[in-house]
């Protein structure tokens, strides 16, 4: 699989998304139940591993234990180590209920890229601002990690280039159908999205490239190889190994 470097780190082109193995699909209630009844730690080990198999070198968590002690088992037998991109993402994965605490566990468990969340980053500020931001990314910076901050806004973004805050990478969700979450009250257009990802050289994680289900693999990840940079990651929550086998499949023959 093609290689992506970030500052010193490479990469793996798609990057393992763990949205399924918590129960959050943003599709349905029944569906986020079938993820909770199937993704055992087991299953869930096993799931990374046909990634891996298949080139994929890189996990993107919310903070918790529960996917480190994972990554943990599966590091004894993966060569080379896998690669985490943790985010401080609030919710009942972990009993961490502040963003500072969980980038302090992050970064003591040595997080490759640390991303504050768009819980965070894209809350309502004076004259837009984000108040506390810079000092989180100097913190991340200080341990010899890579900062990433997670938005769903286009503004976030342009406001974070404008001050001129050291950010490695940008996570953001980009698609053919503009889909972000149920109920996403933002209005940006697939252009806006589209002209923001190519007009920052900075490298990005893309997110909900399949529109949570709605959009086919090959219709999603053929928008992505058209609009995408070629510095930019794509982070997919592959719930089956059929799954991974056609993705994967399609991203192999599109990048």
């Amino acid at each position: 699989m093609k290689q992506v470097l970030i500052g010193q780190r490479t990469f793996s082109k798609v990057i393992c998304g763990t949205n399924p193995f918590y129960g959050h699909s943003h599709f349905s209630e029944a569906r986020n139940a079938e993820y909770l009844g199937r993704f055992d730690d087991e299953t869930i080990a096993r799931t990374i591993r046909a990634c891996v198999r298949r080139g994929v070198n890189t996990v993107e968590s919310s903070a918790n234990q529960r996917i480190l002690s994972i990554l943990a088992t599966l590091r004894q037998d993966t060569s080379p180590p896998l690669h985490f991109v943790g985010t401080t993402r609030i919710d009942e994965t972990s009993d961490m209920k502040s963003h500072q605490r969980k980038l302090a566990f992050l970064i003591e468990n040595r997080a490759d890229i640390c991303v504050v969340h768009s819980q965070y980053v894209d809350r309502p500020g004076k004259a837009g601002s984000i108040e506390g931001l810079e000092p989180l990314i100097e913190q991340i910076h200080a341990a010899g990690l890579l900062a990433g901050i997670s938005t769903h806004r286009v503004r976030t973004i342009e406001w974070c280039e404008t001050q001129g805050y050291e950010i490695d990478t940008y996570m953001f969700p980009l698609n053919t159908s503009g889909f972000v979450y149920p109920g996403y009250d933002g209005s940006e257009s697939v252009r806006d999205r589209v002209d923001v990802v190519r007009g920052v050289s900075k490298p990005f994680i893309l997110i909900k490239a399949l529109g949570a289900g709605r959009i086919p693999p090959n219709e999603g990840l053929q928008f992505l190889a058209e609009h995408a940079k070629p510095n930019d990651l794509i982070s997919l929550g592959l719930a089956s190994e059929p799954e991974i086998d056609e993705s994967l499949g399609l991203i192999e023959n599109l990048f």
